[in-house]
């Protein structure tokens, strides 16, 4: 049914070592993947991550890397490989995702939020393009590209971002490397809040629940398994896109 199997190939993470990234990272190792965990500023979980992954007998190393900075994106990828010394898949997951009404738009946070969430992604898979021979980039969006949100304007205008770059780079890429997505939904609680901001949003999608980390690692696993899967966007929400909303007007 599938490709290549993943046993011993090897994954650059981006913010693998917290949140839906870490479930990735988890999920590779457990199927025979050597991992590289990006982090920023989470030195202390990265460290903590890998130490887990080795019980799993995999390869894991962490490297750190600022992606608002403009050559930090480029550099990642050399990184990996001098740690690693080979890479077959970019997930590209690193994400920030401040509030912004679209009121109160600065150019400043925009760029910010466009740099970590769009343009690094970007700049990181023609990099690991010039680098390696073949490969598979997975992209990690969110449900919102189906609608439009006003509270967190530049975050849902970095997600559309991204998703274009993924089908654009689908086709430019082709036939040695693969570009696909995932867009989860109601997964994890934003920064500041707890699953009971969970629970009151889960009548929004048709399935009426919250799904999990480890379904949206499955789906990025699903995509790297297949060698004739490209330019596609895997919506793990529930069905929530099948209804799409305008959120802060």
């Amino acid at each position: 049914m599938f490709g290549r199997e993943l046993r011993g190939k090897t994954a650059l993470v981006t913010g693998g070592a917290k949140r839906v990234g870490k479930e990735i990272c988890r999920a590779l190792a457990m199927d025979g993947v050597n991992v590289v965990i990006h982090y920023n500023t989470s030195a202390d979980q990265a460290q903590q991550l890998a130490q887990e992954l080795r019980q799993a007998r995999v390869k894991t190393w962490t490297i750190q890397g600022d992606l608002s900075e403009p050559d930090s994106a480029t550099t990642l990828i050399d990184k990996a490989i001098e740690v690693a010394s080979n890479l077959d898949f970019l997930i590209n997951n690193a994400s920030i995702f401040p509030e912004g009404r679209v009121e109160e738009l600065s150019y400043r946070d925009l760029v910010r939020v466009m740099d970590v969430n769009a343009w690094s992604p970007l700049f990181m898979t023609l990099a690991f393009f010039r680098r390696v021979k073949e490969g598979k980039v997975v992209n990690v969006l969110d449900t919102i590209i189906n609608g439009y949100n006003f509270d967190r304007f530049p975050y849902f205008l970095s997600k559309k971002a991204l998703e274009t770059l993924t089908k654009a780079l689908a086709l430019k890429m082709a036939p040695h490397f693969t570009v696909n997505a995932v867009a989860p939904g109601l997964i994890l609680p934003p920064t500041g809040k707890d699953e009971k901001y969970l629970e009151g949003l889960k009548t929004r999608n048709p399935l009426r629940r919250i799904g999990s980390v480890a379904e949206v690692a499955a789906a990025v696993e699903f995509l790297l398994m297949s060698d004739f899967i490209t330019g596609q966007v895997i919506f793990v929400d529930g069905g929530e896109h099948l209804i799409p909303r305008a959120e802060g007007i």
